[in-house]
């Protein structure tokens, strides 16, 4: 929208004539001829300014050379100047940029000879729109700026902010410079009469879209919502339209899609009602100019041929006219109908390449998501390998006899270590969930109460250490072994059993778990955490089942915050759901069902007790491959404890090469080394046919196991860190189940 001169011309044109009329009515002596020559001009003024508001601009042109050439002729510069005006903006709206240039720089020499700063003023906001208008917006804003400094000598305000705002809107729609515009901008503001609605929606249009462009969408949406409001009350659609646009860029940006979506379907609205006005618009145009084009056509006939028969005349104008306008509502309709398809084909291109633009965010947030997952899984590795080393050489020293008088600073670490390791599968299995990537439930067949047992054991230290009793209570009818995925439950069980007693000192932590239904295939256990420490309060409740919701409490223990929040998720995977029931003072019960598969085969270690695992492995002859020194201690002195040959191998080729000179009773492979991994190396063993039991000892867990690990052949597979008393059962049972094939 660019705000001309006219309608300060017309204000001072009007103002004018209601002066004379005043004066006219206390003068009744008769009028002078100059008097009467003003008044001619001031009746046909009165008819072309409705002609231009009807945007009758032909009409306007007509009216305004007639009463032009009578205003020179008898030396009326004031009002040669504004039908000037009416000129030059007529022929500007009728795209005649010669003409139009033609009357605004007459005006301009006609007010430097008057040395009239209004009227100069008036003729530079002229020729800046029409520069502005014909594609010269540098042209255009030297003019405005040249007219700046006479507008403030005459304090003439209206055209200060219609200055300053053309300046600024070429700024920001042109060179879309919002910086360059707003001291412009802020200058109009200052000027702006305050009841002139039409300048105020613009103004209020282009500060929405300053806050737009330096992102306070909550002061551009107020700004849009006013421009709107004022754009309707003056029927403007052009801001309208624009206001509309930037509200529901803003919507969107906001994430309110759909208010974004209901604002957008009353702008589609309107852009019809536009376009059907712009029709219409057209049509009455063009009947305007065919009639006016009429009435030319008949006088110019009855001056040439004077006496020709009128209805012979008239009906030869009237086919005249009718062929004309059918052929220009054809060729404005054809227009037309080019200008919309080539909207649309930009529009079709601008989606095609908006598209393309969030296709391509797409693929690079999935390949972030993906990095981010690989990442989190090596690390979660890295940091695995080494807490394999650091719990096992506790293990192995806490149990040497030698080092009893230290035996609290292994607890101590073996404890930071354990709770190390939990922390990075809760991480690792927090980023799973975050990224939408599907986790795996793995179902194999585990003994339950030893599973509860070597929780119990790994939470000891941290029992000790709050002065606390730990008790598991496991209902007798509840078989002894059950298929799930133990790994996950672990996860489940350690966090709730290991807040419970960060926050509860000197009382009572219990794990219950009671039998609600059995059948041959599965059975449904219910798992309650009960402790008799500070409680929950209610309002906090939900609180801690967010990520990093945390909870003040007088205590040592702050944790990461991650705990519940993976409880809950896993839970809700595993088609469960986490509960709890808490007071003040009184302490908490959190509570799940779960269901279980059941088994009918007797399991492999179901008759394996410690000592005749012990007794078992006694003697045996393993070989351990693994790159990693330190892990590779760890494992050796855990088999030789036990009485167990050992023999160790730093990669895949050089266990190759020892299984082919040597017979081995088993083989414990580590899958990452160089030179050659463990599954390549598997695979090898595989194909020299040598009766060997092969596990894979490994930091990678189940569900992080891909297809080549699972092709490789691998007896059986232990996680590490491991417990020790799991991983020699274990290791019996496969040499168990192998006997048996043999």
């Amino acid at each position: 929208m660019r705000f001309l001169l006219l309608p300060l011309t017309l204000f001072l044109f009007q103002s004018n004539i209601y002066a004379q009329k005043s004066d006219n009515t206390l003068d009744t002596l008769p009028k002078t001829p100059e008097e009467k020559i003003t008044t001619h001009i001031d009746s046909i003024k009165n008819l072309m300014i409705a002609d231009y508001y009807k945007e009758d601009y032909s009409s306007v042109i007509i009216k305004a050379n007639d009463i032009l050439k009578i205003a020179e002729l008898n030396k009326l510069n004031h009002e040669v100047s504004g039908i000037r005006s009416f000129l030059a903006n007529s022929y500007l709206n009728l795209n005649d940029s010669l003409k139009s240039l033609e009357y605004a720089r007459k005006n301009i020499q006609l007010a430097k000879k008057l040395n009239d700063n209004t009227s100069l003023v008036g003729s530079l906001i002229d020729i800046g729109n029409i520069y502005y208008t014909f594609g010269e917006p540098d042209k255009a804003i030297n003019s405005y700026k040249k007219a700046i400094p006479l507008a403030k000598k005459s304090s003439n305000d209206l055209a200060l902010f219609f200055l300053n705002h053309n300046i600024a809107q070429i700024y920001f729609e042109h060179y879309n410079d919002h910086e360059k515009g707003k001291p412009y901008l802020d200058t109009a503001e200052l000027h702006v009469p305050k009841d002139f609605k039409i300048g105020l929606a613009g103004l209020n249009l282009f500060k929405a879209h300053y806050a737009y462009k330096t992102k306070d969408y909550d002061l551009a949406i107020n700004l849009y919502k006013q421009a709107i409001f004022l754009a309707k009350e003056t029927n403007n659609l052009d801001v309208l339209k624009k206001a509309y646009n930037g509200y529901i860029e803003c919507l969107a940006l906001k994430g309110n899609y759909k208010k974004a979506y209901d604002i957008g379907k009353i702008k589609d609205s309107l852009s019809l009602e536009q376009s059907k006005e712009e029709i219409k618009k057209s049509a009455d145009n063009l009947t305007i100019s065919l009639k006016n084009a009429k009435i030319k056509e008949e006088l110019k006939n009855e001056e040439l041929r004077n006496k020709i028969i009128l209805e012979r005349a008239e009906s030869q104008k009237n086919i005249l006219i009718i062929s004309i306008l059918v052929s220009l509502l054809l060729l404005g309709l054809l227009f037309y109908l080019l200008k919309v398809i080539k909207n649309r084909r930009r529009l079709n291109t601008e989606l095609k390449i908006k598209n393309k633009e969030y296709l391509e965010a797409k693929l690079e947030s999935e390949k972030l998501a993906e990095a981010k997952s690989r990442f989190l899984s090596t690390m979660s590795h890295e940091l695995r390998t080494p807490l394999y080393g650091i719990i096992g050489l506790s293990t192995v020293l806490n149990n040497d006899s030698n080092l009893k008088s230290h035996k609290t600073e292994l607890q101590s670490l073996k404890f930071s270590a354990d709770y190390l390791l939990n922390l990075v599968n809760d991480v690792l299995t927090l980023n799973k969930m975050d990224s939408h990537e599907k986790i795996k439930f793995e179902s194999k067949t585990f003994h339950l109460k030893d599973f509860l047992n070597n929780i119990k054991e790994s939470l000891e230290y941290l029992t000790r250490q709050t002065n606390n009793e730990l008790i598991i209570t496991l209902n007798p009818k509840i078989p002894n072994w059950v298929k799930g995925d133990q790994t996950k439950m672990s996860q489940v069980l350690i966090n709730l059993l290991g807040n419970a007693l960060k926050f509860t000192h000197n009382g009572k932590v219990e794990l219950i778990v009671g039998l609600l239904e059995l059948n041959e295939n599965e059975l449904k256990l219910k798992f309650e955490v009960k402790d008799n420490g500070l409680g929950i309060p209610l309002d906090d409740q939900q609180k801690i089942f967010e990520e990093f919701g945390q909870l003040k409490h007088q205590g040592d223990f702050q944790g990461s915050g991650l705990g519940l929040t993976i409880v809950q998720k896993l839970l809700l995977d595993m088609k469960s759901n986490i509960q709890l029931e808490s007071a003040i003072g009184e302490g908490s019960n959190f509570f799940f069902e779960i269901t279980f598969g059941t088994t009918k085969k007797k399991h492999a270690n179901e008759d394996i007790q410690d000592k005749v695992s012990i007794d078992m492995l006694r003697g045996k002859k393993i070989l351990v491959v693994d790159d990693n020194r330190i892990n590779l201690m760890v494992t050796k002195k855990t088999l030789e404890s036990h009485d167990i040959l050992v023999e160790i191998a730093t990669n895949g080729q050089e266990g190759i090469d020892k299984i082919m000179l040597t017979d081995y009773d088993l083989v414990l492979m580590d899958v990452h080394m160089p030179i050659m991994d463990g599954i390549e190396a598997t695979k090898k063993i595989r194909e020299l046919q040598k009766p060997v039991i092969v596990i894979a000892l490994t930091a990678v867990t189940q569900d992080e196991q891909d297809d080549r690990f699972k092709t490789a052949q691998f007896n059986d597979s232990i996680v590490k860190p491991y417990k020790v008393n799991e991983f020699i059962k274990t290791l019996a049972s496969n040499l168990v189940s192998a006997h048996k094939h043999d």
